[in-house]
């Protein structure tokens, strides 16, 4: 089942961290992927993948999903403190998973009239999950 909110996370690692030794990075890696781990399943770390086509702006991004963005914030926070250098610069996008954004909008007459016709966006979607 889709989570509620999905994030989009791209990122530019900061030159110290391309400075680090293979098994400096080892290290480094492992403790980040144990602390995202430690956080399932309130924060699903979806998928990541390696940058391109953002004139090296960034080199990296990758798509949370979670139910409740308070825990969203708590993770983030928590990562920054923790890991203090190793990103120079990020953005973030929050994204509302189709079923949250039907219950959001059922109020709303130009939905409530999609829904009526059967047409929304995302039902190409819905029989992935």
């Amino acid at each position: 089942m889709a989570r509620k909110y999905a994030v989009l996370v791209i990122t530019k690692h900061s030159e110290s961290f391309f400075a680090q030794t293979p098994e400096e990075e080892a290290a480094s890696q492992h403790e980040v992927n144990q602390f995202i781990v430690s956080w399932r399943p309130k924060i699903i770390h979806k998928v990541g993948y390696h940058a391109v086509g953002f004139g090296g702006e960034y080199d990296y991004f990758t798509i949370f999903e979670m139910d409740e963005l308070s825990d969203w914030e708590a993770f983030r926070e928590e990562y920054y403190r923790r890991f203090q250098g190793r990103v120079a610069k990020h953005q973030v996008y929050i994204g509302v998973g189709h079923e949250e954004f039907v219950r959001a909008t059922a109020h709303i007459g130009h939905w409530q009239e999609l829904r009526r016709l059967g047409m929304m966006p995302g039902v190409s979607q819905m029989d992935q999950d």
